[in-house]
């Protein structure tokens, strides 16, 4: 009987490490551990393991990254890359409808990939070494997603596959309005795969990881760990699960994490609030300064612009979005996240870098798509210049 010829999950089950850790390995698209090196290659000898022609060849796979961004700061963000179906329509069907979208057009998207993007897209003098953290699978979608993100800037760490060994796919219905509705699919990253076989060790520049709140009671060891390696560590509430919707867990989470991005809808649900903005905003600070001790939380108010309320209690701060013809909201919180990131790592002031962030997160809801509108700095300052000059005028 012809023996069954050894797959890259055999050789990742031998080994004790994720299928996306070998496949790093192999591509060289990541740098590992010495001991994760080592069983890698006794589990490949062992199994007399060989990839096939067409894994080496698929494109995106052996992608490396570039060597010369050593010296800035880095950013590791985890979770979801997907390609995104905008689908453009009048008003949101009702049931048994059927209705003609004025056009249909696939992109980029998913919430980290997103927010990676736009923190890769800022450049000089704020530019990032950026890696996403994700689950991609084996067919042209992901090939095409990896390749995309590389053209962007950011170096992608395919950590594990798909159940369905496919990209994940989301379904975006934009209104005429610019309100919109997401359909995606379910998306998991396991811890072991993000912090089991990483060398986040030797790093002595500015460093963050960055997590959807998706993931957030299952990453819980790997922000001890990243804290304990001299990262910082921020979050974004989006997909935070039920469970870890109630005051109780928002207080352990902020105490945890460095730095928290929630939206007002989030912190409303949260906390039960239903009264108009200022007075939210009132109780919001309220609730943070009888957390001690905490890190930095920037509400976002969409439309309205943000609010941070620094680390340790100082005054919060306040900041305007841009006055803009809103047309797809889709993203803008992750450029928001993401533009932000960019200046903080750098030490900018908070103050500086949830104004740049706003303005970057006005400027992706004029175009289709969470990526269609990718800012950078000079971008940036052109704007708020030119904003500073009408309000002089």
């Amino acid at each position: 009987m012809q023996r069954k010829r050894p797959t890259i999950a055999d050789v990742a089950r031998t080994a004790g490490v994720s299928i996306g850790t070998v496949s790093n390995f192999i591509n060289g698209t990541a740098g590992l551990r010495e001991d994760t090196r080592d069983r890698i290659e006794k589990a490949v000898a062992a199994l007399m393991y060989r990839p096939s022609s067409f894994a080496r060849s698929l494109p995106g796979r052996a992608l490396r990254r570039p060597k010369n961004l050593d010296h800035l700061p880095r950013l590791l963000v985890a979770g979801r890359v997907s390609v995104d179906f905008l689908c453009r329509v009048d008003v949101l069907p009702h049931r048994d409808d059927r209705i003609t979208a004025s056009h249909i057009e696939k992109a980029l998207g998913g919430p980290a990939a997103n927010l990676a993007v736009a923190a890769a897209g800022v450049g000089a003098p704020y530019a990032l070494d950026v890696e996403l953290a994700t689950a991609v699978g084996r067919d042209a979608e992901s090939d095409w997603a990896l390749g995309e993100l590389s053209k962007l800037g950011v170096h992608a760490l395919p950590i594990r596959s798909t159940p369905n060994n496919r990209l994940s796919q989301a379904i975006v219905i934009i209104e005429r309005n610019g309100s919109r509705t997401i359909i995606s699919e379910p998306f998991e990253l396991g811890e072991v795969d993000l912090t089991a076989n990483l060398d986040i060790q030797s790093e002595q520049r500015p460093a963050c990881l960055h997590i959807e709140g998706f993931h957030y009671e299952t990453m819980t060891a790997s922000i001890t760990r990243f804290h304990q390696a001299g990262w910082k560590v921020s979050l974004h509430s989006a997909g935070l699960p039920k469970s870890a919707r109630t005051p109780e867990t928002f207080a352990q989470m902020v105490r945890q994490i460095d730095l928290t991005f929630i939206n007002d809808v989030m912190m409303r649900e949260i906390f039960g609030f239903r009264t108009g903005m200022a007075s939210m905003i009132e109780e919001v600070r309220l609730r943070l300064s009888r957390i001690k001790p905490r890190g930095t939380v920037v509400l976002t108010l969409g439309e309205f612009g943000a609010v941070v309320f620094p680390a340790g209690g100082g005054p919060q701060i306040e900041v305007p979005a841009l006055p803009v013809n809103r047309v797809d909201a889709t993203g803008a919180g992750d450029s928001f996240a993401g533009i932000f990131l960019s200046l903080w790592l750098h030490g900018a002031s908070l103050d500086a870098a949830a104004r740049y962030a706003a303005i970057g997160a006005s400027l992706t809801t004029t175009v289709e798509g969470a990526q269609g509108y990718i800012a950078d700095f000079a971008t940036l300052k052109a704007t708020a210049l030119a904003g500073d000059t009408v309000m002089a005028s």
